[in-house]
Parts: C-alpha cells; structure tokens; sequence
C-alpha cells in the first residue's frame, strides 16, 4: 500500500489557506500522479492540472507493465483518487511543447512540474539495428500492452525458433515471459486479441538474454527471476566459460558481506548467486549450438543468460539474423567494474533480436533548461536550473525525468517526495505567485487551436466500457486500441 502522507515535511495548508495556487502537471505516469496527490493532501486552496500526449492516464502502468502483473497495476486506482477533487482537470491527448509551449504554462500557473518521463528508447548504434526482425523493447512492450501508437506493428512469430535480447534488466525478462505464457495464461491479461493469437501460435525454442558484464552485475531482480522459473514452461540454462569468467575475484567480493555499508547490495548479489547456481549449465560452444539448432524442445522454452557480450553489428544472412558480438572480460574494482573488449567475437544466429538496454528522455521544449549528458530537464534535486546555474523558482522535475530512467515505482515516488520537499521550502519562502485557476483559459487556448481533450469524466466513460467489454471474457480489461475509437466517448 502507498503512504500518501508527508511524515518528515511540514503541512503548509494552514499558511495558505486564503491564498489560491494552480499548478499544471506534465505527465500522469507514477511520478505526476503522485505529486499531485501530496499537493492535494498539503495546500488547502490549489487547483492541479494534468497535461498528458497519450489520451488515457497512468503513463507505464497502463502501457508500460507487464500485462500480467495486474495486481501492481492496480497502484493505478490508487493515484488516479486525485479525480474526487473539483480542481483537480485532466487534459488527456495534449501535447506540452507543441499543443502549449511552457512560456505559456508560465504564464497561467503558479508552477510547473514536469514528469513525462522517457519516452523513447536508447539506441545501440550499431550496424543492422533497424534491419526487418529487430525491435526495440518499447516496441514490443507498448504492442502488446496495445499502446495505439503500436498495437497495429507488424511481428510475425512464425518460425521464429531462435529470439536474442540485449540488455538484462527486468522488461527482458518481462518480455520473455510473456512470449512463452500459455494460452489460458495470455487470456487472463489484458493484451488484445490480436496480439494474443500471435503469441500462442509462436514457435519459439530458445531466449537468448545477453548481458554486457557479469552475472553478479546482471540488472534483472532475483523478485522477477525467481517468479519466471515458477511456470512450468521455461527451462533456464547458463554457458559455463560466462560463469567461470563472472565470477573473478572482485565479483566474489561484490556478493560477500561487507558490513552495513554494502550490506543490501551483497546480500542481493549473493542470493541472486546462488539462486542461478541451480540452473543446468551447458558445458561448450558444442553443446550451445545443438540446443540452438534443435527444433523440438518438448514444449518448453529455453531461458539461456548469457553474461560478457557487447553487440557489434547484426547482419542480414537469408532469413535469418547474424549477431556480431564482442566477447568482455570484468576490469575493476568491486562494484566498480567495467566490461573490458577481449581478442574474441562471438556469432549469434537468430531469428529475431530485441533492443532492451534502457529508454532516454528527449526535450519536449527548446525552452525547457536540458542536460544533454544525462539526457535530462537539468535540475537540482527536482528544482529547475535556469542557465545551469541558478534556480528556476516555481518549475521542478519529478520521477525519470529528473533522474534518468532507473529504479521501480517505489524509487520513482521516492524521488518524487524529494522534489514536494524542496518545492514546499519555496513555498515557505513565499517564493511561489498565487494564481487564481486558469482552467477556462486554458480551454479557450486549446479551442483556439483546435485541440481536442478528454477529461477525467470522458476518462471515467473509457475505463466503464473497457473493464465491461473484459468482463465479457474474463478479462481484467480490453484496452482500445485505436485513437479514432476514443472519439465516440467525447
């Protein structure tokens, strides 16, 4: 369950009680949600408005989650309470940076929070990566979460035997499992029809997850890990010279108990460790390629982690893939170590490959202060620089893009709580311009320009008819998937 209470930071309703703020809010994922429910919960006369691209709220819960964790998407329900407040307005399907340009918000609210999150993915950069049968996680994640901008993408599963993923972190083996979910389990989720019968006429053999360091370094949770071995029809299986070569000296130290400084990392490392220890190991590159090239696995499907491979190049031969990769060896300090280029390439043959290794922010407003480092609004522990250098009073970030996209929900509403902290130190301040609810104004500047929106009442109308139409076949919901066929609740 989500505190929504702030135990460590004073209430300011009190002190400004007779005085009206509006706020605007970029983003309804996790992180814009959030902070809107803290604001409501502290300032007693606010008005909070949500400006979101995508017509439906809740961001990565609703397009970004794997489908069959329903009960975390539920988290959902939770933040979108905001809806019960009269000030609260939601202008779902407008565009900040093109629709309205943050000089505009500027001038209609007291402050501005920016959560839109990252929005597309981080490239490789190699050669190949945009030939036929290669996809970026986010394609594949949004597909089947039937993102309309996506659901109508063509993947075509047949006699795609062999399927390579770079990067380790949890969406690979999000996207993983559910490629081998039964038909029974698929039906359960809210994925689309379409995208379902694709899936379980799939003929897929071996997952290959590839990861740039070691096994100790791996990004994916023992949580997501150990769920995945609990279905009946995946077997796991790692290459043995990437076991001896991950487990050096300074990798055996990153899982040994250092004390309180270290102590969750190594106790994480050290059973993540010994969790993997118990999978089938294969012993060569004789055995690796007749698993590969074997064309019945009794039903099952081969989860096989490999560790120490950067991609190089993926080439095209006949209908199948040719991934180049750079064999690595570990150089560095425990926790601290990077992934070093050997005399060694490896050639992967597959089927299909998928981009996983994270997602990037772009600037939404050439206006808006970016760190083009870190691929960031630039900001100081969630409050705006202007020039790099002083603060931008009244304009803050919140969730990935102030930190870069890292962590999970909970670290997501952690960082957003840091960026309420500081904004109710301006407050306190009396740093923050009072400012009577634009909302008519901010209605009569979309009319102007011919934007259509929905609100949280045209919001409530959408959700009704897709959780009715699940309801029909046992469904948690059936998502439209179409932005022509939001028209009709307007």
């Amino acid at each position: 369950m989500i505190k929504f209470g702030s135990n460590y930071a004073s209430k300011i309703q009190h002190l400004y009680s007779n005085k009206p703020f509006s706020f605007a809010i970029i983003g309804s994922g996790p992180a814009g949600l959030y902070t809107a429910k803290h604001l409501f919960n502290d300032i007693e006369n606010i008005n909070i408005h949500v400006f979101e691209q995508d017509i439906c709220p809740t961001g990565l819960i609703r397009y970004g989650m794997a489908p069959d964790h329903q009960r975390i998407k539920r988290v959902a329900e939770e933040l979108l309470t905001i809806k019960q407040y009269e000030q609260c307005h939601y202008f779902g399907g407008v565009s900040i940076g093109k629709d309205i340009s943050i000089n505009e918000l500027d001038q209609m609210y007291s402050g501005v929070f920016y959560a839109f999150g990252a929005q597309i993915d981080k490239p490789l950069n190699i050669k190949g990566e945009q030939l036929q049968n290669v996809y970026s996680a986010r394609q594949i994640v949004n597909w089947y979460n039937s993102h309309p901008d996506y659901y109508d993408i063509d993947i075509n599963f047949k006699n795609k035997n062999n399927i390579a993923i770079i990067g380790n972190g949890n969406v690979a083996l999000d996207i993983a499992r559910i490629f081998g979910l039964n038909q029974d389990e698929l039906h359960k989720t809210d994925i689309n029809e379409i995208s379902i019968q694709k899936l379980k006429n799939n003929q897929i053999n071996n997952i290959i997850i590839l990861g740039r360091r070691g096994l100790v370094q791996s990004q994916f949770s023992l949580k997501e890990l150990r769920e995945m071995t609990k279905l009946s029809q995946f077997r796991f299986l790692l290459y043995k010279p990437d076991l001896l070569w991950s487990l050096n000296e300074e990798s055996q130290t990153e899982c040994k108990d250092l004390g309180i400084n270290y102590g969750n990392v190594t106790r994480g490392n050290r059973r993540k460790l010994e969790f993997m220890k118990s999978f089938e190991i294969i012993e060569d590159e004789v055995t690796m390629n007749a698993i590969l090239k074997q064309q019945n696995n009794n039903g099952k499907i081969n989860i096989i982690l490999r560790f120490l491979l950067t991609p190089l190049e993926i080439e095209k031969k006949d209908d199948k893939l040719n991934l180049k990769l750079q064999n690595n060896q570990l150089s560095g300090k425990p926790f601290n170590q990077i992934a070093i280029p050997l005399n060694q390439q490896t050639i992967l043959e597959c089927d299909m490959i998928i981009k996983s290794v994270g997602y990037q922010s772009h600037n939404i407003d050439n206006d808006l202060p970016w760190n083009h480092e870190q691929n960031i609004v630039d900001n100081s522990d969630g409050c705006i620089k202007k020039d790099h250098q002083k603060l931008k009073t009244g304009s803050y970030t919140c969730g990935w893009i102030k930190t870069g996209p890292k962590g999970v929900i909970d670290s997501t509403f952690a960082s957003s709580q840091e960026t309420i902290v500081n904004f109710k130190n301006h407050m306190d301040a009396d740093l923050i311009r009072n400012v009577n609810d634009p909302y008519q104004q901010v209605v009569n500047l979309l009319r102007q320009k011919s934007i259509n929106y929905i609100d949280f009442k045209v919001w409530d109308r959408i959700n009704e008819y897709e959780i009715q139409q699940g309801q029909k076949q046992q469904k948690p919901r059936i998502k439209i998937t179409r932005n022509k066929d939001f028209l009709q609740f307007l």
